[in-house]
C-alpha cells in the first residue's frame, strides 16, 4: 500500500456511504478479549468528530509523507508503516473485534477505569470500516497513582474516583484489510513488538553469518537486542539489494575499500577477506553497505548515504531517440 492508496482507502470518512457509526472498546490488563465500552449516545458524535479531524491531520493531510513495510523501516522521518511481520493477538483484534455482538460490556463492578491498557476505535459506515488503535498514557487515565482534588465552592475537596480522558492520538490504524503503523516509536515496545523484531534481527543475523563476510560475527549477536539496531538487522535479510543479488563477498569487501564513505573506517581480517567489526560506526556501516545506501550520482559524481530508494522503471526510449512517437 501506499499514501495514495491509504488516502483513498479513507476516503469514507470525509465522503460517507450512509451515516457514519463510531464504536470504543477497552483493552483490559491480563483479559484476551476487549470489551465494549457503553457511552452515552449524545457524547457519541462529539468523540466521532475528534477522530475523524485526527485522521484527517495526523493521516490524510501528510501529503509529503510515504508509506514503507515496517520490516524496511530505518531512521527515515516522514513515513507511516505497513505492518508485514508477525501479528501479535493484540493487534489482531483490530480485525476480530468487526461485527462481533459477542464481546462483553466494560462492567464497573468488575474493573477500574485504571484497568484499561488501550482502547480500539472502529468508525464505520454501510460498507466501510477503519479501526484505530490508542495506547493510554498516564494522563489519560486520571485517578491511577495518587489523590485528585476537585473544587466545591471555596474549598479543595478529594475525589476519589477515577477519569478517562479521550484524546485523538492514535498509534496505528487497520484499513483496507493492512495495518498502518502511525507512530513506530510509540509501539515499539507494546505487544509484543519488541521480541517480533528481535525474531526477525536473529534470522537476519543468520543469513549474514551464512555469508562468511564476517570475521567476527558475535560482535553483531551482541546488538540483536537493541531495538533500533535490530530493525536495522530486519531490514537486511528482507530486501538488502547486496543479498538478493547475490554480489560476491569479494566486490563487496572491495567496494569497502574504496568508497570514500568507509575505505578508512572498516578493518579486516589478515587476508582482508572478512569484515572485522570492532566498533559500533563499523557495524552500522556493514549494515549500509548491505542495504546498498551508499550510493553515487552518476550526473555529479557525488556520493551519498541515501535510506530512500525508489525503484525506477527503465523504459525503452528507442522510438522517441529515433523520432518516433
Amino acid at each position: 500500500m501506499n499514501k495514495q492508496e491509504l488516502d483513498i482507502a479513507l476516503e469514507f470518512v470525509n465522503n460517507p456511504e450512509g451515516e457514519l457509526q463510531i464504536i470504543f472498546y477497552a483493552n483490559i490488563n491480563n483479559i484476551e478479549e476487549p470489551q465494549k465500552l457503553d457511552i452515552k449516545g449524545d457524547d457519541l458524535p462529539i468523540l466521532k468528530n475528534i477522530f475523524l479531524d485526527a485522521i484527517q491531520n495526523f493521516v490524510i493531510s501528510k501529503d509529503d509523507y510515504a508509506v514503507l513495510q515496517l520490516s524496511t523501516a530505518d531512521e527515515r522521518g516522514r513515513c507511516f508503516y505497513q505492518y508485514d511481520l508477525e501479528v501479535p493477538q493484540e493487534l489482531q483484534m483490530l480485525q476480530e473485534v468487526i461485527g462481533n455482538d459477542n464481546l462483553q460490556t466494560f462492567n464497573f463492578n468488575s474493573h477500574q477505569l485504571s484497568d484499561i491498557n488501550s482502547l480500539i476505535v472502529v468508525i464505520a459506515d454501510d460498507s466501510n470500516e477503519v479501526t484505530l488503535y490508542k495506547k493510554l498514557s498516564s494522563v489519560e487515565v486520571i485517578g491511577r497513582g495518587g489523590y485528585l482534588f476537585m473544587k466545591h465552592n471555596q474549598r479543595l475537596e478529594r475525589f476519589e474516583d477515577q477519569l478517562l480522558r479521550i484524546t485523538p492520538k492514535f498509534q496505528l490504524m487497520r484499513v483496507a484489510g493492512e495495518i498502518i503503523i502511525i507512530d513506530l516509536n510509540a509501539i515499539e515496545r507494546s505487544f509484543g513488538f519488541y521480541d517480533i523484531i528481535t525474531r526477525e534481527a536473529a534470522i537476519s543475523l543468520s543469513v549474514i553469518s551464512e555469508m562468511q563476510l564476517i570475521n567476527n560475527i558475535t560482535a553483531l549477536e551482541e546488538l540483536v537486542n537493541n531495538i533500533s539496531f535490530a530493525r536495522k538487522l530486519t531490514k537486511v535479510a528482507r530486501n538488502s539489494p547486496v543479498i538478493k543479488n547475490n554480489i560476491p563477498n569479494a566486490n563487496i569487501i572491495e567496494f569497502a575499500k574504496t568508497h570514500p564513505f568507509t575505505r578508512n573506517r572498516m578493518r579486516y581480517n589478515e587476508e582482508g577477506t572478512q569484515f572485522l567489526l570492532d566498533t559500533r560506526v563499523s557495524k552500522d556501516l556493514l549494515i549500509k553497505i548491505l542495504n546498498d545506501d551508499l550510493l553515487t550520482s552518476e550526473l555529479t559524481k557525488l556520493y551519498y548515504d541515501s535510506l530512500a530508494k525508489d525503484d525506477i522503471s527503465v523504459e525503452d526510449n528507442t522510438q522517441i531517440e529515433n523520432g518516433g512517437e
